[in-house]
Order: C-alpha cells, then structure tokens, then sequence
C-alpha cells in the first residue's frame, strides 16, 4: 500500500532546496545570491487508521487534515471506526 490519503490524495512532493550566501539588502547587505538548488521531498503527516466505510471495516493512511475533516462528519458514508 502506498503512503497516499485515502481520502484527499495527499502523497509526498518534489521541492527545492535553495542555498544562499550573502547578507540581505534590508540588513545593509547587497542582497542574497543562491549558490545551489537541489531536490528534497515533503511529505505529508499521514497515519494510519481504521474507517468504517459503507459498513466495511478497512485500514487506510489518513492525513491529519482528513481526519479532522472526519471528526467534524465531512465525508459521507464514512466514519473513524
């Protein structure tokens, strides 16, 4: 099983690293220059959970953010088991 939100689809991101040098401009500086860029990942505060979905029991990887959405009933026919 992948690590995706079963219910928003949330999974990990691609971003950017940027290093810089220099001092900023508001600081007296000439401003910031980058000097590298490179990949890392973000991933999202999964957790793994049972739900009652339909009647079925199954368990699935929440986001944080589902499972408020599921305390507060958001998603019909769906429910923290």
């Amino acid at each position: 099983m992948s690590r995706v939100c079963y219910l928003t689809g949330k999974a990990s991101r691609v971003v950017n690293r940027v290093t810089r040098r220099g001092k900023a401009r508001a600081q007296g500086g000439v401003g910031r220059k980058v000097t590298g860029v490179s990949a890392r990942t973000q991933h999202p505060n999964l957790q793994k959970k049972t739900i009652r979905e339909h009647g079925q029991l199954r368990r699935v990887w929440l986001s944080t953010s589902a499972l408020r959405t599921l305390a507060r009933g958001g998603f019909p026919g769906i429910e923290l088991a």
